[in-house]
């Protein structure tokens, strides 16, 4: 049986959706319980409104939001992999990054291209709509420079 007690003292990280890891442990931040996560998949990059899917024993399925930030017990720095595994998980992060900041350049150009051929009464919409893609690209931009920090000091 999967331990589910109150870890009251248990330290813990916020970390956005996207970043679980099947090694990770959910912490419900109200009670303190702590949930194995058993699987995380997210879904195509290509799909609109991705999500994170993940499973636990206690849990079962949830699907969460890619940005919704989740407590989990806090991660030990120790590396526990080799070389090529560490190498090979920051290409696949920097991929994944990468995707992502494609998908959304190509938003961008999508709604500039739309706000062209708006009446001006109508544009505010899409001016907000920009403006959440610019941000969103900004705090992709900081996410790649955090990464690549953490990867430069390991």
């Amino acid at each position: 049986m999967t331990d589910t007690t109150t870890h009251t003292d248990l330290a813990t990280e916020q970390v956005r959706a996207w970043d679980l890891r099947p090694t990770d442990t959910l912490v419900d931040p109200d009670t303190g319980v702590a949930f194995p996560i058993t699987t995380v998949t997210v879904d195509e990059p290509a799909r609109a409104g991705r999500k994170v899917h993940i499973a636990a024993l206690v849990l079962g399925g949830r699907i969460l939001p890619l940005n919704q930030f989740v407590t989990i017990a806090k991660r030990h720095n120790t590396p526990t992999g080799t070389a090529a595994d560490f190498e090979a998980s920051y290409a696949k992060d920097r991929h994944t990054l990468s995707e992502t900041a494609c998908e959304l350049i190509v938003i961008e150009h999508r709604l500039r291209d739309v706000r062209r051929w708006t009446p001006e009464t109508a544009r505010a919409h899409l001016d907000a709509a920009l403006t959440t893609v610019a941000t969103a690209l900004d705090a992709l931009h900081a996410e790649h420079t955090h990464r690549t920090t953490e990867q430069e000091q390991s």
